[in-house]
């Protein structure tokens, strides 16, 4: 790695570094105990999450304690040990795993959420109209979730490679542990952009929308949530709260952060 790229990898990892601990809506209460439900949630849900907290705990009794980062590395705690009632992943493929390996409760697997990809950079930062001049020389660092693993990522290279651009791009490209650590990087540079969710660019102050992906090159983008089989809270608690995430209620909560109700019919499963 050169001097540059390792600078901005410490500078990711100091301002960036997003504990992967259990909140109790943003607190620091650690261990589940007796009616607390364990969610194990994407990056990009925090701030909605955070807000539907009241309204999970009326829905199911029990209080929701939140353990946010990239879906990837949630579904590797859960395969780990049974430590999370709920799952809610930016990507099928890591539900499609946990499924496979029998670490979902059977029947719950719903797609609830779908969102979308933008192109950001601090307002003082370079000023690109579209996607063919990512390809320029403007900016110094394309900031995006780490494309072997966080869904954000994946899908920012599935559309850079699909538009032609991931050559041009792949020298200058930092990858971050999750969308919340790649918007960051963002936030504190000028000499850098970003791929990240829409509902990511609506949370932050500090950076200006360059331009939407747009809609013939982007990837789909769904929500999965699930049943984590085993859970603490027990399985009548997760369907309970699962039903309280999927219903009108929280949907408008979702959209008012930037979220969209899935696009196409039958998603549910």
């Amino acid at each position: 790695m050169s001097p540059t790229r390792s600078g901005v990898a410490l500078l990711l990892l100091a301002v960036l570094a997003v504990p992967l601990v259990l909140a109790l809506a943003g607190c620091g209460e650690a261990n589940p105990e007796a009616g607390e439900v364990v969610v194990f949630a994407a990056a990009s849900l925090r701030d909605a999450l955070t807000e539907l907290a009241p309204l999970v705990e009326a829905g199911c009794s029990a209080t929701p304690l939140y353990n946010f980062a990239g879906s990837n590395v949630l579904a590797r705690q859960i395969e780990a040990a049974p430590a999370a009632d709920l799952f809610l992943s930016a990507d099928e493929r890591w539900a499609d795993e946990l499924e496979a390996a029998g670490r979902l409760v059977p029947g719950t697997r719903r797609t609830l959420l779908s969102n979308r990809l933008v192109v950001v950079a601090r307002p003082a930062g370079p000023a690109l109209a579209g996607p063919a001049d990512l390809a320029g020389p403007d900016y110094a660092h394309l900031s995006i979730g780490d494309p072997e693993g966080v869904p954000a990522g994946v899908y920012a290279r599935r559309f850079l490679e699909g538009a032609g651009l991931w050559n041009a791009v792949a020298g200058r490209v930092v990858p971050a542990p999750d969308v919340r650590a790649a918007l960051a990087l963002v936030e504190a540079r000028d000499d850098a952009v970003g791929i990240v969710y829409a509902t990511d660019a609506r949370s932050s102050e500090k950076v200006r929308v360059l331009f939407a992906v747009p809609a013939g090159d982007a990837p789909e983008i769904r929500y999965t949530a699930a049943a984590v089989a085993g859970g603490p809270a027990g399985e009548a608690t997760a369907r309970s709260c699962l039903e309280a995430l999927a219903g009108p209620e929280a949907l408008a909560v979702f959209e008012r952060h930037g979220f969209s109700a899935p696009g196409a019919a039958g998603d549910d499963r």
